[in-house]
């Protein structure tokens, strides 16, 4: 099967979205020159590896997180977003929700389950992360990234292993209620995933942790920049405040 959907971000031409294994081709990435295994294709030749498209938003995202003492991750998110190297839809979204739920972490000083406060270092580890989803796994691989974000961040934050029963499972309940969310029957939204994310990395730290972080997802405001908006569909559009995240 193969659908038209998305546009280049080199040329504004529809790309070609591929499902079918044996049709998946190489294409050499317009930026570094690198020929890579895609299931994204222009038809004019363009070509952006997930490395090259997500460079210079990381940066963004650890330069802010790095320097920002704003405690609203919904806030962070958003002043991220906003940035010209940061678009409208990418791989780098699978970062962002897990480092900005670990610099809200940060800055408001909260404690895991060993009294231990969130550092740059882990907010750093949380973006590295989330950085190693590829892009288009909500529709290839039925798993969005930025809702594995919201696990990544309370692996981290907990400290997180194969071997740790309890932080194991909190972090993989994490995720799969903000996937639960994320199967809304509309286009797919990196901005609307991003809010999935953090939603419901909030509910598990309000679970599990002694920790004001009442913080709300407010109206999205990149609906303008997205052609394929659900609107009215969206949770977030238009959205009013409210006391916590739908």
């Amino acid at each position: 099967m193969i659908e038209e959907h998305d546009k280049c971000e080199i040329c504004g031409e529809n790309l070609t979205l591929i499902t079918e294994h044996d049709k998946i081709t190489k294409a050499e990435c317009y930026f570094c020159k690198e020929e890579k295994e895609t299931q994204i294709i222009c038809p004019n030749g363009h070509y952006i590896c997930d490395e090259c498209h997500a460079k210079g938003a990381l940066d963004v995202i650890a330069d802010f997180c790095g320097t920002t003492d704003l405690i609203d991750p919904f806030e962070i998110a958003d002043e991220i977003m906003k940035h010209p190297n940061f678009k409208v839809y990418g791989p780098e979204h699978h970062a962002l929700v897990p480092a900005v739920v670990m610099t809200s972490l940060k800055n408001l000083k909260c404690k895991n389950q060993l009294g231990e406060v969130a550092t740059n270092k882990h907010v750093m580890e949380a973006m590295r992360r989330g950085s190693k989803i590829p892009g288009g796994w909500c529709g290839f691989y039925g798993n969005c990234g930025a809702c594995v974000g919201s696990g990544i961040a309370m692996s981290v934050f907990m400290g997180a292993t194969p071997s740790k029963d309890i932080p194991r499972s909190i972090a993989n309940r994490t995720t799969s209620r903000a996937l639960a969310r994320n199967a809304d029957d509309l286009e797919h939204c990196c901005k609307r995933s991003v809010k999935y994310g953090i939603c419901e990395a909030l509910t598990t730290i309000k679970e599990h942790f002694d920790c004001k972080i009442d913080f709300d997802p407010k109206s999205c405001r990149f609906s303008p920049m997205n052609d394929k908006c659900e609107k009215e569909k969206c949770p977030f559009f238009g959205r009013k405040l409210q006391d916590e995240c739908v």
